[in-house]
C-alpha cells in the first residue's frame, strides 16, 4: 500500500488562523474606510467651525467654517433643529448655496442661514452636510 503524505494537521491549523485574521483585517479596514474609497471619489474634506453666532432679532444665523481637509467641499445640505433649510437661504461666501460654492482647502468661508425663526436664549443644533458626505455639527445660542 502507498502511504499518502499530506500537510500536516499543525500547518493547515496555522494556515487558517493566517487566513481567518487576515479577513478580519480586511473587514475592519473596509468599515473604518482605510479601504472604503477605493476606485471611489477621492478624500473627503474635513470641515471646522471658527465661529459662529445667532441672532434672535434678525434669525440669522452665520459661521466662519474653515476647511482642514486635502480637498474640497461644496455643502449640499444644511439642517437647523433637524429641518432642512432651503438652498435660497443659505449663503457661503455671499453666494447662494444653490450655484455649489467650493470651501477650498485651507480657506475660511462665511455661510449664513437665514432660519426663519429664532428664538432669544435657545441653543440651536447645525448640521453642515458637504456633497461627497462631509459633515460638520454644531450648537450656537441664539443672542
Amino acid at each position: 500500500m502507498m502511504k499518502r503524505r499530506g500537510v500536516s494537521t499543525y500547518i493547515s491549523v496555522l494556515l487558517l488562523i493566517v487566513v481567518t485574521i487576515a479577513g478580519g483585517v480586511m473587514i475592519y479596514g473596509y468599515t473604518m474606510g482605510w479601504f472604503g474609497r477605493l476606485g471611489g471619489e477621492g478624500e473627503m474634506g474635513t470641515l471646522s467651525v471658527d465661529e459662529a453666532d445667532a441672532s434672535g432679532s434678525t434669525n440669522l444665523i452665520t459661521v466662519y467654517v474653515r476647511n482642514l481637509g486635502s480637498s474640497s467641499v461644496t455643502l449640499d445640505a444644511v439642517y437647523v433643529e433637524g429641518a432642512l433649510i432651503a438652498d435660497a437661504d443659505v449663503t457661503v461666501d455671499t453666494v447662494a448655496m444653490t450655484t455649489a460654492t467650493p470651501i477650498v482647502e485651507g480657506a475660511v468661508a462665511v455661510v449664513v442661514i437665514d432660519a426663519a425663526a429664532l428664538t432669544a436664549g435657545t441653543t440651536y443644533q447645525v448640521k453642515l452636510v458637504g456633497v461627497d458626505n462631509t459633515q460638520l455639527v454644531f450648537s450656537v445660542k441664539a443672542d
